[in-house]
């Protein structure tokens, strides 16, 4: 069987706290946490388990979940959209995934927008995530993150939240 095989079948990993400030440390001009909350509503949020279930079920709606809930809420002094995209990226590499080179920072850009703005259900996040990645650890683009600017505090659900769906 294959990793990607295993994957699909496979909750995915969480990331934890130290690890998802890691992934942010290297963000331009070092912004200030203004909220450690919010880092630490991603971190439990993408690792819920209910009635001993992952709420998020695999790698990507993991990620999604991540990305939707740094980006959406305000947590650092700048650089919002870096940060999300980064801690997104790391959730997908202890995976065992990548960001393919050929994304377009466009691309990202406009789900990042999609997900400031007036959200989107954490499937079509997950679709995306998993059209981006590969096995492996090849460097994507990190274009666009900069560009997208800092998320919104607006509420969202989460599609397929508490049911062990697959991510897309």
């Amino acid at each position: 069987m294959t990793r990607s095989a295993r994957s699909a079948r496979s909750p995915g990993l969480a990331i934890d706290f130290p690890t998802l400030l890691q992934a942010t440390a290297d963000i331009p001009g070092s912004p200030a946490i203004d909220d450690y909350g919010v880092p630490l509503a991603a971190i439990h949020r993408h690792g819920a388990n209910m009635l001993n279930q992952d709420v998020y079920w695999g790698a990507h709606l993991k990620a999604a979940a991540v990305l939707d809930t740094l980006l959406r809420h305000p947590w650092l002094e700048h650089s919002q959209a870096d940060a999300a995209w980064a801690a997104t990226r790391a959730v997908l590499t202890i995976n065992g995934l990548s960001v393919a080179q050929d994304v377009k920072g466009a691309e990202v850009l406009a789900l990042m927008r999609d997900i400031a703005g007036p959200g989107v259900p954490l499937r079509h996040i997950a679709r995306a995530l998993r059209a981006w990645t590969s096995e492996g650890t090849a460097e994507g683009t990190s274009e666009g993150a900069a560009e997208a600017g800092t998320g919104t505090d607006a509420d969202g659900t989460a599609d397929g939240a508490g049911n062990g769906t697959a991510d897309g």
